[in-house]
């Protein structure tokens, strides 16, 4: 717990300063640390914090926090998944974070002319939704549906997941047969079974995520 404390206050360095500690660790145990420090709340708002004590005229100036809250600060809902399966999707979500708070920097805080507006606003907005994409691969929304076969009449549960159209708008895309509903106690309640459906439905916009931006 001391090696988590110390690294907390390490705001965009967190992860190299991880790797420097547990030099020497079995991978592990860097690999359970670096998705409790990746997934902790408290290090996305340190990266709100140190954004603004780098940037203090900044500090205060409505549209510029919303926008570094929006990249830093996931709210994800409690008890995301989270576990060595899926430690490369969590360290792609840090990556592309750290590259939006450098383009936003670069654009809005250094540059004197900060580009074009247009061209700033476009790619801004597509990273906007490559980021919200990102995060809806670490906690995957879908539903469980439940369908009887037209002929033998027993009935099977399936989940639905969804996606982020290019319009930003939250469309159903994913779909995925989990078996007889008698095969689980609870039915489409059942607990195993939506861990399951999340573990699928993660997979599959993962790999969406990637034919997005390969």
């Amino acid at each position: 717990m001391l090696f988590i404390q110390e690294a907390l206050t390490y705001g965009n360095g967190i992860l190299q300063h991880a790797l420097d500690v547990m030099n020497g660790c079995s991978v592990e145990v860097k690999e359970a640390l670096i998705l409790l420090l990746l997934s902790n709340d408290e290090v996305n708002k340190g990266m709100t914090k140190q954004f603004f004590e780098e940037n203090p005229k900044l500090k205060g100036i409505p549209p510029i926090q919303t926008v570094v809250e929006f990249i830093c600060e996931d709210n994800f809902k409690e008890k995301v998944p989270c576990d060595d399966t899926n430690l490369h999707i969590w360290t792609k979500l840090r990556e592309l974070k750290q590259e939006m708070i450098d383009y936003y920097t670069h654009n809005v805080c250094e540059s004197n002319e900060g580009g074009k507006f247009y061209e700033f606003h476009t790619k801004f907005l597509q990273m906007s939704l490559k980021l919200k994409r990102l995060r809806m691969v670490i906690q995957p929304e879908f539903h469980v549906i439940k369908n009887v076969h037209p002929v033998s009449k027993i009935p099977y549960l399936s989940v639905r997941g969804f996606w982020l159209d290019d319009n930003d708008k939250k469309v159903k895309v994913f779909t995925k047969s989990m078996g007889r509903e008698d095969s689980f106690v609870d039915g489409k309640n059942d607990s195993e079974l939506l861990r399951e459906a999340a573990k699928q439905i993660q997979q599959l916009s993962f790999a969406k995520y990637q034919e997005c931006y390969s």
